[in-house]
């Protein structure tokens, strides 16, 4: 994507859209050049436009100008898929009423991560043996980059572990990203042999690591416009401890139920966090694990289907006003662009 000019993708998608001619266009983000083409086609062609994103005002600040530009965009959409009512003020700020917005982004295909990871569990220590997993930890799964806060968990780790445990625990990162050297060269030397880089693992491998740990850390420090790691490691029957700059945060951790949010600014409520999961016991952590998969049972891809087939068939029966002068000269002056995190 990185390779074309957004002009040169608006054109393409443009063409495409003149021989489709679809009653509804269905795209992502007017950041990108695809939402950006779609809702200058749908305008110029009286076609139903559904824009789907989970983007918080505060993931990307911006100034008025700007998003007095994203109001104006945004108002040639009809309908807007979005997460959850969590994000409903943020969109209702950007001009859509609460009748165009609809919910059902952001799942995942429960059943997989379920089965794959009780079929791991099936193998036992064996299996665990085989894979090198250790016996207690704590997963961390996403990118090595700055906004997801491994250092913070490391140097949280490092210090809960410093208490002294009866028995010690060990974290295990999954992932890739530009900061691995950084991140492994900042492990306290107390705890460089239990806090381990796996690398990057398909969705087959991560399942394994899954099954087998205690609970999931995600501690973003921001730009976490929801986590759906979350919703994987929920489906797979862990409990959660999660940033609560995460999008997903107020929807799907139930306070001392399922996990705790957290802190991610801050070192001791993350080692707090920690320590309240080691201290619940195995039998409490697997119940905390069972409640989030009742929890994440309704965010599965039904969801997704039922939310953009209601966003669909509302965009299809809306009015399809014409862009008055100004707004079809933002519309032609707009294409998006890509931007890789």
């Amino acid at each position: 994507m990185e390779d074309l000019s957004p002009r040169q993708a608006g054109k393409a998608l443009w063409n495409q859209l003149d021989a489709l001619q679809p009653d509804v266009v269905m795209a992502g983000a007017i950041a990108f050049p695809s939402g950006a083409t779609a809702v200058r086609w749908c305008a110029r062609n009286g076609k139903g436009c559904v824009i789907f994103d989970d983007v918080r005002c505060k993931d990307v600040p911006r100034p008025f100008l700007v998003n007095w530009v994203k109001r104006r965009l945004y108002s040639h959409a009809h309908a807007m898929l979005l997460p959850a009512a969590s994000h409903v003020p943020d969109y209702e700020c950007w001009g859509f009423p609460r009748e165009r917005l609809f919910f059902g982004l952001d799942v995942v295909d429960n059943t997989f991560f379920r089965e794959h990871a009780d079929r791991v569990r099936l193998g036992g220590p064996k299996k665990r043996l085989d894979l090198g997993i250790p016996r207690l930890y704590f997963l961390g799964v996403g990118r090595l980059i700055d906004k997801k806060n491994w250092a913070t968990l490391i140097q949280a780790f490092a210090h809960w572990q410093s208490t002294g445990k009866a028995e010690p625990w060990s974290l295990v990162l999954a992932g890739d990203g530009p900061m691995r050297t950084a991140l492994e060269a900042s492990i306290p030397e107390a705890v460089k042999d239990h806090v381990h880089f796996v690398g990057f693992k398909t969705l087959e491998e991560i399942c394994a690591y899954y099954a087998f740990a205690e609970a999931l850390v995600l501690p973003s420090s921001h730009g976490e416009t929801w986590g759906l790691v979350v919703n994987e490691a929920m489906a797979s029957g862990l409990p959660v401890i999660v940033s609560r700059e995460c999008g997903c945060a107020k929807t799907l951790i139930h306070e001392g139920v399922n996990g705790w949010t957290l802190d991610p600014y801050s070192t001791g409520d993350l080692a707090g966090k920690l320590a309240m999961m080691a201290e619940k016991g195995n039998a409490e952590r697997k119940q905390m694990g069972a409640a989030s998969q009742e929890i994440i049972a309704d965010w599965d891809l039904g969801r997704f289907v039922q939310g953009a087939w209601n966003a669909i068939r509302y965009a299809s029966e809306a009015h399809k006003r014409r862009a008055n002068l100004f707004d079809s000269l933002i519309l032609s002056l707009w294409h998006g662009r890509y931007r890789p995190l």
